[in-house]
C-alpha cells in the first residue's frame, strides 16, 4: 500500500468524526441543512479537484527537492578522492611509543636499582 493509500485511509475517518464534532458543537443536524443546488455542487467540487492538484504539486516539488538534495550530495562524495589511512605511520607511531615507555621503565628501574652510571 502506498503512502497516499494510507494516508487516505486514515484521513477519511478522522474527517468524517471532526467534521460530525464540529457541526454538533454548532447545532447543525440533517433536518436544519438546506439543500445545495446543483451548480453548488459543482462549484464545490471544482475547488476539491483544485485544492487536491495544488497539494499534489507540492507534495511533487518536495520530493524533486529531496531527490535533487541526495544526488548533490552523492556526487560531492563522489567528487571527493577517498583518502586512504596511512596505516605503516601508525605502526611506526606506536613502535617508537612502545620504545620511549621501555626506555623510561628501565630507567626508573635502574634508579630504583641504583645503577646509575
Amino acid at each position: 500500500m502506498s503512502d497516499k493509500e494510507k494516508l487516505k485511509a486514515d484521513v477519511n475517518p478522522l474527517m468524517n468524526t471532526l467534521v460530525t464534532n464540529i457541526l454538533r458543537k454548532h447545532g447543525v443536524s440533517k433536518d436544519s441543512v438546506r439543500t445545495l443546488s446543483e451548480e453548488e455542487k459543482e462549484n464545490i467540487l471544482k475547488m476539491l479537484e483544485d485544492l487536491k492538484a495544488q497539494s499534489e504539486a507540492v507534495i511533487q516539488k518536495q520530493q524533486e527537492k529531496q531527490q535533487e538534495n541526495q544526488s548533490e550530495t552523492s556526487s560531492k562524495s563522489e567528487d571527493r578522492p577517498r583518502r586512504r589511512r596511512n596505516r605503516s605511520n601508525k605502526n611506526k607511531l606506536r613502535e617508537k611509543l612502545r620504545q620511549r615507555r621501555q626506555q623510561e621503565t628501565q630507567a626508573d628501574t635502574e634508579e630504583k636499582n641504583g645503577d646509575l652510571e
